[in-house]
């Protein structure tokens, strides 16, 4: 907690002792937008042609490869290519993931049993009543 504190402390005093700051609006062509555009380290795999950003889906309508992105879902539109379409090679595969067991569950124990004292109540389904009501007297219905 300390060293936040003192790191908050330092950060503030170092942003009130500079005179060349400046402020400007963070929609402005040089403002933070664009400070942390060329700060990224990681930039999304994407190649644009024909005026088209495509990505690489494993799972498109047409298989394995580049679509438009957003399209590899929509049949028929969208398609690019397979791999080393354009010379572009898919990024390559994820990691395997690690089965780690976590701690092991308990065993199922029985509960104690119906209270003393419990009766079920009937069963569900119809309940028993007088039964169907007498025909009245007279020509079947039709």
């Amino acid at each position: 907690m300390n060293r936040r504190l003192i790191a908050l402390a330092a950060a503030a005093a170092a942003i009130v002792a500079s005179p060349g700051l400046k402020a400007a609006p963070l929609g402005a062509a040089g403002g933070l937008g664009a400070a942390a555009d060329a700060a990224a380290v990681v930039d999304t795999v994407q190649y644009y042609w024909g005026g088209y950003r495509h990505c690489w889906y494993l799972d498109g309508w047409h298989g394995p490869g580049w679509y438009r992105c957003g399209f590899a879902w929509r049949r028929g539109f969208g398609w690019g290519g397979p791999a080393g379409w354009r010379g572009w090679a898919p990024p390559p595969p994820p990691p395997p993931r690690i089965y780690r067991p976590g701690p092991p569950r308990p065993a199922f124990r029985p509960g104690p049993g119906p209270r003393p004292g419990f009766r079920p109540g009937p069963p569900p389904g119809p309940r028993p009543g007088p039964g169907p009501r007498p025909r009245p007297p007279g020509p079947p219905p039709r």
